[in-house]
């Protein structure tokens, strides 16, 4: 998805390969200096020292001369310099990245293995991953380079803030970074470079003292006195921007920087221009960068190139963001608007004139841009169509954040009015990020008006069909036994299936049966799975071959039915065919790994994992984060602390206030790396966020799992009646469906807890709705899996009375601290084996280790072996 909207930098992203001026060395290169500014020698001489440390970060305000200083440093020290001005747009990871990526390689664009990762289809799924191996295929420089990123404000997504430091600091040794923002450094940039962080350069560090005032007011020809030069220092605190204004024009008041700038630009620069070339910049004023074709389309010109070229050397208004794409300087850019709002410019007309601009070059992203900043909705719905069907995808979280760029909650009901399919996007939007009261309002108008949708595009319908299934106000079940309502508008289907042709049917997330809806309705209806096949299959394609037995092994897994889910899960993969997605042969083998795992077959699981690890790495990039949570996630039911630490430092681990669908599988190993960590505010604290999400959104195996996690934190805390409670719930949402595998997980971190709630269930006063049997077997195979493993509340337990060995548990521990085998231990004390290994058992339950040398270590610690 992201990809379309900034292929390779580039508008020609039909082929997947590079832009031809993409191997050109200046794509990058910063932009010239006016012809005119200020030398500000003590300035850089700042920035040269800063740049020793390698990192630089240059934070300020707008105006206070970032850009024109980091350019005379520039000048000054004669580096090889890749510069990318960075926009609004850029806050995705894989456009971030692949921007990134095409700027390293412009400095050597004969590398043919760089190049190699750079065009790689899979760039866009895993895009730090990429950006961090061609890196690795730079070869060695042979002179200092510079790495400007410009405008770095503009990038607030999480994973991109975390990420940022590891992928900089691969950079060859020879590269110098300087980082140029209006924010203060965030907290996560601090140890980027040495252990002392990068060199931080702010406001005060930029502005312009009395006497470079008094020497740049000179140069232009202005000679003024002392009092003056205190007047113009006065009014502009020593603000770039303000003393250019100021030396520019006959004003010499205080003003803010909008009002100084607009009074100088009015007075010295606006009032001289002829009306061409004040047309020429109203216009071009609409699109945030621009480059000479769209500028020639937008104002008309036939020669826009040398236009723009004579205004970036004249002034510093004008800048390069990348090749032949300019933006005007934000305060310019106010003023231009400002001025065409007021001048009765037809923002509209020339808005829709970019937007099909850019239809015709085949990005259809900043085609429908356009046409939504036009505010004219009419005659919108061919963009919107291109822009859901025509873009290709890999990541749906990677494609949730690109949605954000769009602004889709900025829309009114007027947009809506004039445009009903737009709430299709509002609908796919809102689901994406799981902003339920949102989306609930949208899909109750996109019911309401389906028929105009249906007039617009039988295609739209579909969507509007598939948007419907996964509304968790219904079941998939109700849905289907009301699918008819639908036919009437859609004559035929889209052939290959809809579902699949524009999105996952998973979301990329790794249980289907609790991917994009929680499927356990269909667990409960006889014949549930032939009636999704009249009705839902249609969206599916070649998929529903598969799905078809895959969902039942599921919901047998889930019950603790192994050999009938390994069966189906057989089935399922036998039933695949080529043209199916990756997503499905993902979920199957991943299932068929974990009911392995389950099984306790070693050697079949650890066959089966390697299988999947080398699918996803080979066709399945964007997977690697839930493959990694998955992973994770195994290693944590043993409180594996040094997993559990390099799960939280993953870059797409980031802090959250909303639980996101496409994410939610990586929240839940957060919580048990949290829990792991003993952060255990943390934990409740997410696991919390968690069970209201699973509630919300009617996802019964979700509520399972939160509420059995927090169960056993709280146990583990001291916290037993509310951890009963919390069991309790968690227990009610999944008997209905007769699921037992989600909580008998948690292993020797739930089982007194199932123990407590026995006790109570089996109270004759007690009136829930929770059965005995139900409990006990959820209990018999929490059990069990407390025998293989620690239970992710290890590092958590407490105990009042101290730990105590039986004689032969403390004479078996000092042997296998020697190195004795069990073969050797019966020899040395004459013990039956049985006996042996029933001692080491008791050890470990005593010590809450799981294996021979967490048991040394612990009994070591304690003081209990030498």
């Amino acid at each position: 998805m992201a990809d379309d909207a900034r292929d390779a930098i580039g508008e020609d992203a039909g082929d997947g390969g590079l832009c031809a001026d993409l191997i050109l060395s200046d794509k990058f290169a910063p932009a010239s200096l006016p012809d005119i500014c200020a030398p500000r020698l003590r300035v850089v001489d700042t920035i040269n020292r800063a740049a020793a440390r390698r990192f630089v970060y240059i934070g300020a305000p707008a105006g206070s001369g970032k850009t024109v200083s980091a350019l005379l440093w520039l000048k000054k020290s004669n580096r090889p310099t890749v510069w990318i001005g960075l926009d609004r747009y850029d806050n995705v990871p894989s456009v971030f990245y692949k921007q990134l990526s095409t700027g390293l390689y412009s400095v050597q664009a004969e590398n043919a293995a760089m190049r190699a990762v750079l065009e790689s289809p899979s760039f866009s799924a895993s895009p730090v991953e990429h950006a961090i191996s061609l890196i690795a295929e730079m070869l060695p420089l042979d002179r200092r380079h510079v790495l400007v990123l410009d405008d770095l404000h503009l990038i607030e997504n999480k994973e991109i803030v975390k990420s940022l430091p590891a992928v900089l600091k691969r950079l060859p040794g020879a590269f110098s970074v300087v980082l140029l923002s209006r924010a203060e450094l965030p907290e996560e940039w601090k140890q980027i470079g040495a252990d002392d962080g990068p060199a931080v350069l702010g406001a005060d560090d930029l502005r312009f003292a009395k006497d470079e005032i008094r020497h740049y007011f000179n140069a232009l020809g202005r000679f003024i006195t002392p009092d003056e030069t205190n007047l113009v220092f006065g009014a502009t605190e020593g603000w770039a921007i303000g003393v250019a204004a100021l030396a520019k024009s006959e004003q010499m008041g205080k003003g803010s920087d909008r009002d100084l700038f607009a009074s100088y630009f009015e007075e010295q620069v606006w009032s001289t221009w002829d009306e061409g070339l004040r047309a020429f910049c109203l216009a071009t004023s609409v699109a945030d960068s621009f480059d000479p074709d769209l500028a020639a389309l937008l104002s008309g010109r036939d020669d826009a190139r040398e236009v723009m070229d004579s205004l970036a050397r004249s002034n510093t208004f004008l800048s390069r963001l990348h090749g032949d794409t300019y933006r005007y300087h934000h305060l310019f850019q106010d003023f231009l608007r400002d001025k065409a709002a007021a001048g009765g410019v037809d923002h509209a007309a020339l808005c829709k004139r970019a937007a099909e601009h850019f239809r015709t070059r085949g990005d259809y992203t900043r085609a429908l841009r356009f046409w939504l900043e036009s505010g004219e909705f009419h005659g919108m719905d061919t963009y919107l169509l291109l822009f859901l069907f025509e873009n290709n995808r890999g990541s749906v979280a990677d494609y949730a954040e690109f949605l954000r760029t769009l602004d889709i909650e900025a829309l009114t009901d007027d947009a809506y009015r004039a445009c009903p399919p737009l709430r299709v996007l509002a609908a796919w939007y809102t689901y994406l990020t799981s902003q339920r009261e949102a989306y609930e309002h949208h899909m109750d108008e996109l019911y309401r008006t389906l028929p105009r949708i249906a007039v617009s595009d039988s295609r739209f319908v579909e969507f509007v069909i598939l948007a419907y299934s996964v509304d968790h106000r219904t079941t998939i079940i109700e849905k289907a036994k009301k699918f008819s309502m639908f036919s009437r508008f859609v004559k035929r289907f889209t052939p290959e299936g809809l579902a699949t042709a524009i999105a996952s049917f998973t979301h990329n997330l790794p249980y289907p049966h609790r991917s994009n809806l929680d499927y356990s309705a269909i667990g409960l209806e006889e014949g549930g799975m032939d009636l999704l096949g009249r009705t839902f299959a249609q969206l599916l394609g070649a998929e529903w071959g598969y799905i078809y037995p895959l969902m039942p092994a599921c919901f047998a897994y889930e019950r603790n039915r192994l050999d009938e889910a390994l069966g189906g899960l057989d089935e399922a993969w036998r039933a695949l065919v080529p043209e199916n997605k990756e997503d499905g042969r993902i979920c199957i083998l991943l299932m068929r790994h974990a009911t392995l795992w389950q099984m306790g077959d070693d050697g079949a699981q650890a066959a089966a994992l390697e299988e999947l690890s080398a699918f996803v790495e080979r066709d399945a990039l964007y997977f690697l984060p839930n493959l990694k949570a998955y992973r994770t996630k195994l290693r944590l039911f043993d409180a594996d602390r040094r997993a559990a630490g390099v799960w939280m430092d993953e870059y797409f681990v980031t802090d959250v206030k909303r639980i996101e669908l496409v994410r939610v599988f990586q929240h839940f190993t957060t919580a048990r790396s949290l829990i792991v960590l003993g952060r255990t505010d943390e934990a409740e604290c997410l696991l919390g966020c968690l069970l209201a999400f699973g509630r919300e959104f009617r996802r019964p195996l979700d509520v399972g799992e939160a509420g059995t996690l927090l169960a056993a934190l709280l146990w583990a805390v001291g916290r037993k009646k509310e951890a009963v409670d919390a069991l309790a719930e968690a227990l009610e949402a999944l008997a209905p469906y007769g699921y037992v595998r989600v909580v008998a997980d948690e292993g020797a971190a739930i089982e007194p807890v199932l123990k407590s709630l026995a006790s109570r269930i089996a109270q004759p006063d007690y009136a829930g709705p929770l059965a005995r049997a139900f409990v006990q077997e959820a209990f018999l195979a929490a059990h069990d899996r407390s025998r293989r493993f620690r239970g992710v509340c290890a590092n958590l337990a407490r105990s009042d009375k101290p730990i105590k060995l039986s004689k032969q548990q403390k004479r078996i521990l000092e042997l296998l601290a020697r190195g004795y085998r069990n073969a050797e231990i019966v020899e040395e004390t004459g013990l039956s084996m049985p006996t042996v290994k029933s001692h080491i058992q008791a050890a470990y339950r005593k010590l809450a280790v799981h294996c021979a040398p967490d048991a040394v270590l612990r009994a070591r610690e304690l003081g209990l072996i030498e």
